[in-house]
């Protein structure tokens, strides 16, 4: 296959065919070009510098025994928020069922009227999950140095877990030994967990916007002397005329998935209480790593004659999951 030159640009208004193109940065990428079924596809592939997390765990209670630790007492709110990759292979393992983690981030503070106080996690601090019979756990340890911070979640039945992986879900009902530990012997009861998942890629935007009868965008780097990686496009529009045709801009950056993926785009609107799928697209499959960013661009057809709200929505398949981003446009 070879590379499209920038002529090729004004076939992108028509959907003929595809361009892949090269964002300069200090990160090495690749160049590919190939037919997509409608609009083009531009693409960066950078390899991550570090591995990235997708599970947040916050944890939320009050201090219970303040043990002399400096700036806290007896009542203090708290909040701990454990940040962690849940596909990460264990550190180590203990037989069957009990396993330690070491990729994570912990950072706590408790509120206290004298001043806020921070901690975080101790040296050689672990996360470890235990899923055996009898027992189900999830905790930091060992726990604590004068400035960290740990947690235990424990259910003695054994019934919280079926598995030793990082969990993706937790309900604090599930367990029956709870508390989070500060400094050198601060103990604080636990009455909230809120577990927050992002995509391992993730869309950014889409947009619609009207194609260039001269071909000029879309482009990247356009703007001379910019001191930041741009991509230029049409402006935005939330206003779609019937008759008329236009292109759907999206982006997606990889977060911490390796694997296929494959991007694409609907306009639906809702007519006589039906879903009404106006306008779709999908692109070829495409390996993707970590650190990655892919823009699209593709052609739509003309919209129809019937006036009201309509929704556009971007979608990355990654392997068997999928993660979308939509917006509202209003068709007249």
């Amino acid at each position: 296959m070879k590379n499209h030159g920038h002529e090729n640009m004004r076939d992108l208004m028509t959907g003929k065919s595809s361009l892949l193109a090269v964002i300069p940065s200090r990160c090495a990428f690749r160049r590919r070009a190939g037919t997509a079924l409608l609009g083009a596809v531009f693409a960066v592939l950078c390899t991550a510098t570090a591995w990235s997390q997708n599970t947040q765990v916050t944890l939320g209670g009050k201090i219970t025994n303040a043990a002399g630790v400096p700036g806290i007492t007896v009542g203090d709110v708290y909040s701990m928020v454990v940040y962690y990759n849940p596909t990460q292979a264990p550190s180590s393992t203990i037989g069957t069922g009990e396993a330690y983690y070491t990729s994570y981030t912990l950072n706590a503070v408790v509120t206290d009227k004298n001043g806020n106080q921070a901690f975080s996690i101790s040296t050689n601090e672990k996360l470890f999950v235990e899923s055996v019979t009898g027992t189900s756990e999830f905790i930091s340890t060992p726990c604590c140095s004068a400035t960290g911070a740990g947690f235990v979640l424990m259910d003695n039945s054994g019934t919280a877990f079926t598995t030793d992986a990082l969990p993706t879900a937790l309900k604090l009902a599930s367990f029956n030994n709870n508390y989070a530990a500060f400094g050198a012997g601060a103990i604080g009861s636990i009455t909230s967990v809120k577990v927050v998942n992002t995509s391992g890629v993730m869309p950014a935007f889409i947009s619609a916007g009207a194609p260039d009868p001269n071909g000029k965008v879309p482009l990247f780097n356009g703007v001379a002397g910019a001191g930041v990686t741009n991509w230029d496009v049409s402006v935005p529009l939330t206003i779609l005329t019937h008759g008329s045709s236009y292109v759907y801009n999206m982006t997606l950056q990889d977060v911490n998935f390796n694997g296929t993926c494959q991007a694409s785009f609907t306009l639906t609107q809702v007519q006589f209480n039906k879903t009404v799928t106006l306008d779709s697209a999908k692109d070829n499959a495409f390996a993707c790593n970590p650190g990655g960013v892919w823009a699209w661009v593709f052609g739509g057809k003309a919209i129809p004659n019937f006036p009201g709200p309509a929704t556009l929505t971007g979608t990355v398949t990654y392997g068997n999951q999928k993660a979308s981003t939509t917006t509202t446009v209003v068709l007249q």
